[in-house]
């Protein structure tokens, strides 16, 4: 890369034998706890801190998870047709192997998928130690309750293992240290679904609807994760009966979409459950979010004037993502046709749905509430390969007192990264709804998160902010007399007008079994205007899961199995 120097770890076996079995049990920590310094508290606010995939171990990519995020960017995003790699050409590969997985070319060998599988792994062992922590413990009155948050926090990075390797080797705190390296990677998807949703249950027998403390999990927050888990095994009663306990607390939509994107807390009500940032915590950065730090657009010498002074333009938005915000004279989406023509980067005069300029910046388009200038071609580090979009859409406010810093960390700051949106899980309960045959439920809940996009404020033009910066209308599906096909369209497009580029579509596609017709038809017609999509495809069968590592397979001599194809 060009502004953060990268390097790939070469590490031999014998380091890392056993390695999500073992290493991180013995990798030499940079600070360690002992009985005689033991806070359980402390303990478990460590294991939260996983969430973010940053671990002390002094390994440079257990620090800076750019190519592993988990914002699941580079394993959704740029896999799905949200988003293009993006960078400085497709040479430009944070973690080696950036580009294959742009293009379907993932080896077992790729660092980015061991990265992952290694995050999630060190995730885990943290929670569960910290489970065997507190039931050692007597007399710590907040036992029960946290170790329930702990097995929520389980249930995700297990839910995340499942979503991207399809298989993993079930490890929790009853699992024996000598045992640890002979557990297999289990194929069997209904012992791993099951495993996850008991973590669920247990913790929902203890855990109270609401906590004193922002960002701890509650009740609802281990709802939202059942009802995740019954959607991706259309289980679609109980989608409804445990999306419809999360819709009846406290959460909802807010009013102002900019403010969403852009504003730190202000998400806090529609945020069921989110990665927690912060500044000014004694660290040197602070506490921000790494895993998505090359995303924001590139700034050309340096410009003063520009918004975050720095960049590496990755995670652009394709050109089929900004097709799909074009609307109807109605404010419809176009279901069928949308990509049948480019919505030209500087294009508005075409109708098209508002939520299109809160989300992705184009040309001439203000960009947020900066004043200096709108956003430029040259924010864009090689147009020629990957457009003029960038992302737009979690990135902080440039005025915002909660940013890191003028410069370094890059757009970065106490904006949280949504987990579960309170969005996500109407739109559950909505495509469940339809599943059922209850069309007029599940139309009536789109048009909810569509009113909500009508009556935010629209994006100004920089000249006149009185004035919109393009042509948007929006309007309402009807109701009744919708047919199930209809509806299914409309619930798929929905999902990804309102959640694209935050890690979504990929898992989406391949639940709902149409990821192999849908990435090939995508790459071949993106083929004719990003060349480096020439020839690639998506074998189905094998690319709806990233391979399991080599170097665990290695290591586990022979206890761990790959993937079919792989």
């Amino acid at each position: 890369m060009r502004k953060i120097k990268f390097y790939i770890a070469i590490i031999g076996l014998t380091l890392s034998v056993g390695s999500c079995q073992e290493d991180f049990f013995t990798v030499t920590p940079e600070n360690v706890i002992s009985e005689n310094n033991l806070d359980l508290e402390q303990l478990v606010v460590s294991a939260y801190s996983t969430l973010d995939y940053r671990y002390n171990t002094g390994e440079f990519r257990d620090n800076w998870p750019f190519d592993h995020a988990p914002s699941n960017w580079c394993f959704s995003d740029i896999r799905s047709g949200d988003a293009y790699k993006g960078g400085g050409g497709v040479g430009d590969n944070p973690g080696g192997g950036m580009h294959g997985l742009e293009i379907q070319q993932v080896f077992a060998s790729s660092e980015n998928v061991y990265n992952l599988w290694r995050a999630l792994y060190f995730s885990i062992n943290r929670v569960n130690s910290a489970i065997i922590a507190l039931n050692s413990s007597s007399g710590f009155e907040k036992k029960d309750l946290r170790i329930a948050e702990l097995k929520v926090l389980r249930a995700h990075f297990y839910f995340e293992l499942m979503k991207n390797f399809g298989s993993f080797a079930y490890i929790d705190e009853n699992t024996p240290i000598d045992k640890v390296t002979s557990v297999q990677n289990s194929f069997d998807t209904a012992l791993l679904w099951g495993k996850i949703e008991k973590d669920l249950t247990d913790a929902i027998a203890v855990l109270p609807d609401t906590q004193p403390e922002l960002g701890r999990v509650n009740k609802l927050v281990a709802y939202a994760f059942l009802a995740k888990a019954d959607l991706f095994q259309k289980k679609w009663d109980q989608v409804i009966i445990n999306a419809n306990k999360v819709i009846a607390g406290p959460y909802r939509l807010v009013a102002d979409l900019e403010k969403l994107y852009s504003s730190p807390g202000y998400g806090n009500q529609e945020n069921v459950f989110a990665i927690q940032y912060s500044i000014n915590d004694g660290s040197e950065f602070g506490n921000v979010n790494f895993g998505d730090l090359v995303n924001s657009p590139d700034s050309p010498s340096d410009d003063p004037n520009h918004p975050y002074l720095n960049g590496d333009d990755f995670d652009k938005p394709s050109q089929n993502i900004v097709n799909a915000f074009k609307v109807d004279n109605a404010g419809l989406p176009l279901l069928d046709s949308y990509n049948n023509s480019d919505l030209a980067a500087t294009d508005i005069s075409t109708p098209v749905d508002p939520r299109l300029d809160h989300s992705i910046g184009r040309p001439g388009i203000t960009w947020k509430k900066w004043q200096a200038m709108p956003q430029q071609v040259n924010w864009s580090r090689d147009p020629a390969t990957y457009g003029l979009y960038e992302r737009k859409k979690n990135q902080i406010d440039p005025y915002s007192d909660l940013r890191s810093s003028g410069g370094f960390p890059w757009a970065k700051g106490a904006l949280d990264w949504p987990i579960i949106k309170f969005s996500d899980v109407l739109l559950w309960k909505a495509e469940a709804s339809i599943e059922l045959n209850d069309i007029g439920t599940g139309m009536s809940i789109i048009n909810q998160i569509r009113t909500r996009a009508k009556n935010s404020p629209y994006v100004y033009s920089f000249n006149n902010n009185a004035v919109n910066a393009a042509n948007y209308v929006i309007g309402l599906y009807p109701t009744t007399g919708v047919t199930k096909v209809y509806a299914t369209k409309a619930l798929r497009m929905e999902r990804r007008l309102e959640l694209h580029n935050e890690g979504h579509h990929f898992y989406d596609l391949v639940r709902w079994g149409i990821a192999p017709i849908w990435i090939n038809d995508y790459m071949l017609k993106e083929s004719s205007k990003r060349s480096y999509y020439g020839g690639a495809s998506f074998t189905e069968g094998r690319d709806e899961y990233l391979p399991i590592p080599q170097i665990e397979i290695d290591a586990s001599g022979g206890v761990y199995k790959q993937r079919t194809g792989y």
